[in-house]
């Protein structure tokens, strides 16, 4: 990518970083060997990391790069992208995750096109699983995701959102700041909710319900996937779910049996894919396999937890009272502090 430090930048791409070491570099070398004509300033928000990240940060060859510090106990999803917004200089803002990885030279091109032509004020791209490095279940599984959504979603008439089926509504909302490309007084005017997480999705609700529209760039394609324990992901389905129910009204899973068939099916399937489709060493079939099991059991059980009302706390299960609590301490505790990673 050209080095343009005398034109004030069209662009400002915007990486959220904490001890990111490790993972940030693949990113750097994508976006460094990116084919985009454009003059592009870089803002690292750095939540004090003690891994050498800043340093590192430090070293690069950008023309047009500021590392922010984040203070301690001050990051959230949310505004902390909205105080780089309101530093960045360029008209457009790439926001990108440390450890997503952009798949080819023509990355940014992609993303942005949608924006630069005028067709949607904010973009995404398309997340796949690297079947080589990550779970190839969930890459066989789910790398065509993409295919059922439009070009173009938007915008919606609040009589259309009232109709709709809570599944559509958060259809709509897909957007993802993963890898997502907006126009900065777009971003200024109807900013990101307030919320520890999941503002990428209600940024876009927010959006199409003004009148905008929502870009699915997907020719813009990027790695992205966790390694996740039993906790974090049950942690994640709770506030997950919780946000969901309020904000469309969906539930995945109501019932504590609900709960075992969900996990019961899902892994099955899994398991089924992993011996007898997905080609892979023969004892990664049963890897994948019993990880799936647990990161199921840890989804649905989120999910269960999360969408519990309020009448769960004088309710007659002394199962869903505790479950209540627990919810209620792990919402307090994310709102607190943010989740630290999608």
């Amino acid at each position: 990518m050209s080095e343009k430090s005398a034109a004030k930048p069209n662009f400002s791409i915007v990486v959220p970083t904490i001890n990111s070491i490790g993972t940030i570099e693949p990113l750097i070398e994508a976006l460094q060997n990116q084919d985009f004509p454009f003059a592009v300033e870089y803002l690292f928000m750095d939540s004090c990391s003690n891994d050498g990240t800043a340093e590192y940060l430090g070293s690069l060859p950008f023309a047009d790069m500021r590392i922010i510090t984040v203070p301690k106990g001050t990051f959230s999803h949310s505004g902390t992208r909205m105080q780089a917004a309101r530093l960045a200089k360029g008209e457009i803002i790439f926001f990108f995750t440390h450890d997503m990885m952009p798949i080819g030279r023509d990355f940014l091109i992609r993303l942005s096109e949608p924006v630069r032509s005028g067709k949607a004020p904010a973009s995404y791209g398309v997340f796949q699983i690297n079947p080589q490095r990550h779970d190839p279940v969930d890459a066989y599984m789910h790398n065509g995701w993409h295919q059922a959504i439009p070009d173009i979603t938007g915008p919606i008439t609040p009589f259309c959102w009232d109709q709709s089926t809570p599944q559509l509504r958060r259809r709509w909302s897909n957007f993802d700041d993963c890898s997502s490309c907006i126009r900065r007084s777009v971003l200024l005017h109807y900013e990101y909710p307030e919320v520890p997480y999941g503002e990428d999705m209600l940024f876009a609700k927010r959006l199409l319900l003004a009148g905008e529209t929502i870009a699915l760039a997907r020719e813009a394609k990027f790695y992205h996937w966790h390694h996740v324990s039993f906790g974090y992901m049950m942690k994640r389905m709770i506030i997950d779910q919780h946000l969901s129910v309020r904000e469309f009204d969906i539930h995945y899973v109501r019932r504590k049996l609900g709960v075992i068939k969900a996990v019961l099916w899902r892994a099955g399937q899994r398991t089924l894919l992993a011996f007898l489709m997905v080609k892979m060493p023969f004892l990664k079939k049963f890897y994948w396999s019993f990880y799936n099991l647990k990161v199921l059991s840890a989804d649905f059980i989120g999910k269960y937890i999360g969408q519990l009302p309020e009448s769960a706390a004088h309710g007659r299960s002394c199962i869903n009272r505790r479950l209540y609590r627990l919810q209620q301490r792990i919402v307090a505790e994310v709102n607190e502090k943010s989740i630290g990673r999608y």
